[in-house]
């Protein structure tokens, strides 16, 4: 079934002209009375905070204080992601974090990299450390702890998130979870509030993109409060295909969570689902290819970013991929006071992951591979458990956390024309159907030493037990095509077996397989308040991970789980100084940071998923390092301005894949300096108040990865720059039933200067476009390309 919308653009020079109007004009009106507003989700951040039992970003006196590098995204910040945007492009706006994706909105997948490791199954190959940054949303883990994988895609829709907390490397040992090596990820949405109220916001954009946000807060009603807050959104890709189609997508969320404060303390019920869904458009080569045609018939234009067009994609019957994720979470918090001292803290929760790849039609696979359906699950339980002790001189924080998990691998590489379909295996496919059964068990304590007032030290440790049972299910799981059998093979004895007149490949492992790791994690934080404005701050931990299984049926399609499957080191540490000002002379609401990291990530194992359902392994050390820096202010009442940059070298220590070593050689996708800044300014026009916004983000050069090495290239694809530009108009309004409020109207652009460039780019195989070996596609370079000009206008109303 093919969707479509059909619209029809604006023209961009109109587009900008009005943009261009809308700012100078404002520069033509003399100040009147300032009219103090706040956006969506400002509200609510600023009302939560007289409500216990809630979660809120740390503020800027306690990021001031603290032993770990943090940086908090405000609203503000996270709205120059741009109104359809979601996790990953509100998330790049912080130092040292990189993000790599396919599309325009939330409803797209993209890898996200924090100094460098990874989080994020965009898809995207040669990447560090599969699912190595913790990831929570409202204080759960997100992050698949059967497959260790991330789709950014499970939380598209950024109105209702009304902050996000990135920390930097392990963090405090109270904190983590399960896969905290390199730092922690905390999405907080909209929460529960003292008082009633409420915001819509609607936008229309570029690419037929329309999207509706709410949130809806009942207040405190008998020490209840509650809220409800969702959206929805679709449209279409900026890539142009020659039939027509637009490659649609669409997402949908929705939040709801509930407060119940008492003497004794407080307890919260919530719930999350979301579902992102969308075709995806293939790679593009960037130069052209003898033989390979948009259309895939010769005498066609040759398809490339220098012939068919930068943003050309082929058309629907030549490559077609559609692409479903899903989250749906339930979880209970409480806090419950046991005497003066002490707290009992408890988290519950259950979550289930579920996607959906379909690959309904490849032109260049012309045997029995020609489709794919790619159907894997997650079903995950989970309870964390702690005391807080509060002493004279220090806090205690011991307890621990128990996880199980259930994840399926399935998916069925088939040809119609060979007798198979999305249950049926044919002749010359593959097919998976892996059950890892994972439990997570940790115990911890940390203890906060603060003899003086401006010292705080912070040393912890952890106990982590990792316990992983596989089996493989293939051949109760599929149907078979008359005569056809499986080739299989065993790692744990090398030995491979047969059946029937025609095989079939089974990517798993046919024997089953326990394995159980255990570590010590220590670390010790220190925060010295040396001036009433100046902090020095640092840190050294350790933590352990269990490498990926996920992606592509992971390791034990090939390694030896008792031999080759190890836990993952990081060792990591910092050095730094903060700022912080409540209200000087030229500084107000200032908050500021820089520091030194080094991370050394050690044994690691590393997959690469390619086109044709084949993985490549590897074994290696990295290290990065770098200096982070970040600040916020309001130098003026009405003038906001931010700055987030980031420089870092990360290379291999060792790199091992095929007996040949790659050692020395540079981490790829790992930019060498990137940074934004920006300024927004407020201007009082009577009643109403005009803000235009105008701000700049650099992605410096990165080196690429081989598919056909399998490993690290001394290649670069080049750096690049994208300038944006809003303005929001806000108006107090009256509404009935609910009195004095406001409306705002924006128009957001980005990237005004339609600046082309390709968000990754890689030396391919050639699996693609090969067709049955008939084109020499391999040793070129493919990318995606970054979107080019948007243009946004939003409606929203907040009571």
């Amino acid at each position: 079934m093919r969707l479509s919308s059909g619209v029809r653009h604006t023209d961009r020079v109109m587009q900008l002209s009005l943009m261009a109007l809308l700012l100078s004009t404002s520069c033509l009106i003399p100040a009147a009375a300032y009219a103090q507003t706040v956006s969506a989700g400002e509200v609510s951040a600023s009302s939560a905070l007289s409500l216990p039992g809630v979660t809120t970003a740390p503020s800027q006196k306690k990021v001031f204080k603290s032993g770990n590098t943090t940086r908090v995204l405000n609203r503000k910040l996270l709205e120059a992601a741009g109104p359809v945007a979601g996790a990953a492009q509100m998330l790049s706006y912080a130092p040292g974090v990189q993000i790599t994706g396919y599309g325009n909105t939330g409803a797209s997948k993209y890898t996200v990299t924090l100094n460098g490791v990874q989080q994020g199954w965009g898809g995207f190959g040669g990447f560090t450390g599969d699912g190595a940054i913790g990831v929570t949303l409202d204080g759960v883990p997100v992050v698949d702890p059967g497959s260790d994988l991330w789709q950014s895609n499970m939380i598209p829709q950024s109105g209702m998130i009304q902050s996000v907390t990135t920390t930097y490397g392990p963090g405090n040992a109270a904190d983590r979870w399960y896969n905290n090596l390199a730092g922690t990820i905390e999405f907080t949405p909209v929460q529960p509030t003292a008082k009633p109220g409420g915001d819509i916001n609607l936008t229309y954009g570029s690419y037929g993109q329309k999207n509706i946000e709410f949130d809806l807060r009942t207040g405190n009603y008998h020490g209840w409060s509650t809220v409800i807050a969702g959206g929805a959104g679709d449209g279409n890709s900026f890539r142009k295909s020659p039939d027509g189609f637009q490659s649609p997508s669409n997402d949908y969320s929705i939040y709801l969570k509930t407060v119940k404060n008492f003497s004794a303390g407080n307890f919260a019920f919530g719930g999350y689902f979301a579902r992102s869904a969308g075709y995806r458009v293939p790679v593009i080569p960037t130069s052209p290819i003898p033989g390979v045609t948009i259309s895939g018939n010769a005498g066609a234009p040759l398809y490339s970013q220098q012939t068919s067009g930068f943003y050309s994609a082929p058309p629907y019957n030549y490559y077609e991929k559609f692409d479903t994720d899903a989250l749906w979470m339930v979880f209970a918090r409480e806090n419950i006071e046991l005497d003066d001292s002490t707290t009992l803290h408890n988290l519950t929760y259950y979550e289930n992951f579920t996607r959906t790849h379909s690959r309904l039609y490849d032109f260049g696979s012309v045997g029995p591979q020609r489709y794919e359906y790619n159907n894997p699950y997650t079903n995950v339980i989970g309870d964390k458990l702690w005391l807080t002790e509060k002493l004279p001189f220090n806090t205690l924080n011991f307890g621990g956390y128990y996880i199980h998990t259930l994840y399926n691998s399935r998916n069925n590489f088939y040809n119609t024309a060979f007798g198979g379909n999305k249950g049926v295996v044919n002749a010359g496919g593959k097919i998976r159907s892996s059950y890892f059964n994972v439990d997570n068990f940790a115990m911890f304590l940390q203890d906060d030493i603060h003899p003086v007032r401006a010292l705080h030290i912070i040393p912890g440790i952890r106990f982590v037990s990792f316990q992983t049972s596989y089996s493989d299910s293939a051949l109760q799981d599929f149907a078979f095509a008359p005569g056809v059998g499986l080739s299989t093979h065993c790692v744990l004895d090398g030995s491979t077996a047969t059946s029937g007149t025609t095989q079939a490949t089974d990517q798993g492992s046919s024997c089953g397989s326990h394995v159980s790791r255990n570590g010590v994690e220590p670390s010790i934080s220190a925060n010295l308040q040396v001036m009433p404005w100046m902090a020095l701050y640092g840190s050294y931990g350790e933590a352990l991970r269990t490498p990926s299984v996920g992606g592509g049926g992971g390791l034990f399609q090939k390694i030896n789980p008792t031999t080759g499957y190890q836990l993952e080191l990081g060792q990591y540490y910092d050095i730094g100084a903060k700022f912080h000002v409540e209200n000087g002379r030229f500084l107000h609401h200032f908050v500021a940071g820089v520091d030194y990291f080094h991370l050394r990530y050690a044994k690691q194992s590393l997959s690469t998923q390619l086109a044709n359902g084949n993985a490549l392994f590897a074994s290696g050390s990295s290290i990065y390092q770098g200096v982070n820096m970040f600040a916020d202010d309001n130098p003026l009442y009405n003038l906001y301005v931010f700055g987030n940059a980031s420089f870092i070298d990360a290379k291999y220590q060792t790199y091992i894949t095929g007996g040949t070593s790659y050692g020395g050689r540079h981490v790829p996708y790992v930019p060498s300096v990137n940074f934004n800044i920006g300024a927004y300014y407020d201007i009082p026009i009577g009643s109403m108040l005009l803000e235009p916004r105008m701000w700049y983000q650099y992605t410096g050069s990165q080196y690429m990865f081989n598919n056909n090495t399998g490993a690290p290239s001394n290649r670069k694809m080049p750096g690049y720059g994208t300038l944006n530009m809003s303005a929001k108009l806000t108006v107090p309004v009256t509404l009935p039933y609910v009195g004095h409020k406001s409306m705002d109207v924006s128009l957001t652009a980005l990237n005004i200067t339609n600046n082309q460039y390709n968000a990754y780019e890689y030396i391919g195989t050639g699996g693609y476009f090969n067709y049955s070996g008939a084109v020499p596609a391999s040793g070129f370079t493919y990318a995606y390309p970054g979107a080019p000009f948007t243009i946004y206008g939003s409606v929203g109303f907040h009571f």
